[in-house]
């Protein structure tokens, strides 16, 4: 996939700033608060349909508006030329069209253009809470599996309205059991086969982040993954989580939350069979997160057959220059990468001695030059 131009109208500080990219690696230059971060953002808005950086589309559009625009031009692997556009206003909120035909469900989006995010908030992913972990899982897996994502979104609905029910009971001291039930029995069936395909994932996926992390380093480490779910398992997963809502009926009631299920799941990380969080310099959890990074392009063109485009956010706030650029120079072998940073001091002049590189630099919301 390569994406080749985008418009940005209203979006954050750009009232009307356009970029043609090349296919190979995009600097986006400019000192902070400027607007880098939001061309990457637009990419989201058009691959994604939201926001990468878990933002409300009302908080997207430019200060004192209501409304802003994104529009792009995507080839993919086959050749195939696609418009798209993203457009939201206050009063109608947001409306996503493909070749100027309407697409009402994310999820018949998600998948067909897709892109790996490595951004500051990202490196709580190694250390961070559970959810963090989560949200990587839910974003790989919903990228290459439509099913899973609606699976997904079964669970959350089921799961929303059974915490409603729940909450409603200890604060009213009269619980609906009938519907209880009714609601528990769809977030086990949902939930069932999330935990089920996170499992095939963790276990398909270990591989390629292996590769993936021994390219970065050059010791004697081996990584690990494991998934580690909320309830014991002793063999059949629905059974098993059936049981484990039995067993937390009374607690579960007097929370008024669901405590057990795919929502509370986690991956654990580990070095030489020890998990990063407990040892782990900065540096080795810095370079595992690329490693995902790295392991995730790779695993989404397995299967999808889409190569995705790679937006790295600052990385050089987080990486020393060594780190960043051996990153980098990864990355940018996977297929088109987004890159911001304040400047290119920063980065090993080598990266740039290399076919195929455009410069972007944006100034208070525009775009001042671009050349290759």
């Amino acid at each position: 996939m390569r994406i080749k131009k985008v418009q940005l109208t209203n979006f954050r500080n750009h009232a009307d700033s356009s970029l043609e990219f090349s296919t190979g690696l995009n600097f986006i230059t400019g000192a902070n608060a400027q607007g880098k971060t939001s061309v990457l953002e637009a990419l989201s808005y058009i691959c994604l349909t939201r926001s990468f950086l878990q933002q409300s589309d009302s908080s997207v559009a430019k200060l004192g508006g209501d409304n802003f625009s994104v529009d792009a031009t995507i080839e993919t692997e086959k050749n195939v030329t696609n418009r798209v556009r993203v457009a939201y206003e206050a009063n109608a909120g947001k409306k996503y069209f493909l070749d100027s035909n309407e697409v009402r469900k994310s999820s018949e989006v998600i998948g067909l253009f897709p892109i790996v995010v490595l951004a500051p908030g990202d490196f709580a992913l190694t250390g961070g809470a559970p959810s963090e972990r989560r949200v990587f899982l839910d974003i790989v897996l919903s990228q290459v599996s439509r099913s899973y994502l609606e699976e997904l979104t079964e669970y959350r609905r089921a799961l929303k309205q059974r915490n409603k029910i729940l909450l409603d009971g200890k604060l009213n001291n009269i619980l609906d059991g009938d519907l209880l039930a009714a609601w528990t029995s769809a977030l086990i069936a949902h939930g069932t086969k999330i935990v089920s395909r996170r499992f095939s994932f963790v276990e398909e996926f270990s591989g390629i982040f292996s590769d993936a992390y021994r390219s970065l380093v050059e010791s004697g480490e081996t990584p690990w993954l494991k998934y580690e779910p909320s309830f014991a398992l002793e063999g059949d997963i629905e059974n098993d989580f059936r049981k484990s809502l039995n067993a937390l009926s009374k607690i579960e009631r007097s929370r008024g939350s669901t405590l057990a299920g795919p929502h509370r799941d986690d991956i654990g990380f580990f070095l030489n069979g020890i998990p990063i969080k407990e040892f782990a310099s900065q540096g080795q959890h810095k370079t595992f997160l690329v490693a995902l990074k790295v392991a995730e392009s790779r695993y989404i063109k397995q299967k999808l057959g889409e190569t995705p485009a790679m937006l790295l956010d600052d990385v050089m706030t987080e990486l020393d220059l060594t780190r960043a650029t051996k990153a980098i120079r990864t990355v940018t072998g996977l297929g088109q990468a987004f890159i911001t940073a304040t400047d290119m001091l920063s980065f090993d002049d080598k990266i740039v001695d290399m076919q195929d590189v455009k410069f972007h630099s944006v100034k208070e919301g525009s775009v001042v030059y671009e050349h290759a």
